[in-house]
């Protein structure tokens, strides 16, 4: 196995999760920030503590960034291996919590829909721009 150059696996990871805060920033507070208020509302409870989520998104981002390296000896460098660890955190970080809040009836399901859905895009774009940091520095 090729090593790891973990300088810019961490600069890919710090620039991925960027990319995961700037998207959960806009689809949280701009796009859905009345639907999440009227679904806390409805549970008697306020929408607080949204900023605990900007470093958990930065260690997703370097995890993002760990499985790309992990898989480049396998599928090659470049934007499908990518995007193949995108579709993988994608379904680690957002499916699976997202699918296991449903029995539980406490948001809408058309809202989770739509975390699942917008986090399929911050985690691609995450994974191919932090790809895209790594693979551009001759590794």
């Amino acid at each position: 196995m090729p090593k790891t150059n973990w300088t810019w696996l961490i600069l890919g990871g710090l620039l991925a999760g960027v990319v995961i805060n700037a998207g959960e920033l806009a689809l949280h507070h701009v796009i859905l920030q009345e639907r999440w208020t009227a679904a806390f509302t409805a549970l008697g409870k306020h929408p607080t503590g949204w900023a605990m989520f900007i470093p958990a998104n930065f260690l997703v981002g370097l995890f993002t960034m760990w499985l790309y390296t992990r898989m480049r000896p396998r599928y090659g460098p470049g934007p499908r291996t990518g995007l193949r660890a995108g579709l993988a955190i994608w379904a680690i970080f957002w499916v699976l919590p997202m699918l296991a809040l449903v029995p539980l009836e406490l948001f809408p399901n058309w809202l989770l829909f739509l975390v699942i859905a917008g986090g399929m895009v911050n985690a691609n774009l995450a994974a191919l721009l932090g790809a895209w940091a790594y693979r551009g520095n001759g590794r």
